[in-house]
């Protein structure tokens, strides 16, 4: 079974791209929604430093719902739905995430500056996807324009 990575910077409008992706997959596949952060600098940081809870507070409870929501409607589409960090901060450990997670290719947008992860405090995964082995599939995809949760909701559910 295929891990298809998307990349994500946990708007709801972001899950446009994974839709978009469960839609261009013939078969059962495990995705893994992707964000680039860094690690915390300080030691004291570090010890009581929890991916889980990182995941959480990054999450709102609208981009959960949406998650649920695709989870639901692609149910035959899709294997396991699970989200990711990468922290590292060079190619090399790029690479070695994506062989690490077994991940076969990644659905990126065709405008890199469509995703905004300075929004939480991340990094751009794009220079890394671009520059990595995987088998890349754009996607047209813009989150250019300001809309609600509502809109972007109502986007998910049509076809």
């Amino acid at each position: 079974m295929k891990n298809i990575l998307v990349p994500t910077d946990f708007t709801v409008d972001s899950l446009i791209l994974l839709k978009k992706a469960i839609e261009r997959e013939e078969e059962k596949a495990n995705f893994i929604l992707v964000y680039g952060k860094s690690l915390p600098g300080s030691i004291s940081e570090l010890v009581f430093f929890s991916k889980g809870r990182l995941i959480t507070a990054l999450e709102s409870k609208s981009f959960i719902e949406a998650k649920g929501i695709l989870k639901n409607r692609y149910f035959s589409r899709i294997n396991t739905l699970r989200t990711d960090i990468f922290y590292g901060g060079s190619q090399g450990a790029f690479n070695n995430f994506i062989q690490g997670s077994s991940i076969d290719s990644a659905y990126i947008p065709e405008d890199s500056k469509s995703l905004h992860p300075a929004l939480k405090k991340g990094f751009d995964l794009m220079p890394y996807l671009k520059r990595s082995a995987l088998d890349l599939h754009e996607v047209a995809y813009s989150n250019q324009t300001p809309v609600t949760v509502e809109e972007t909701l109502a986007k998910l559910l049509i076809p």
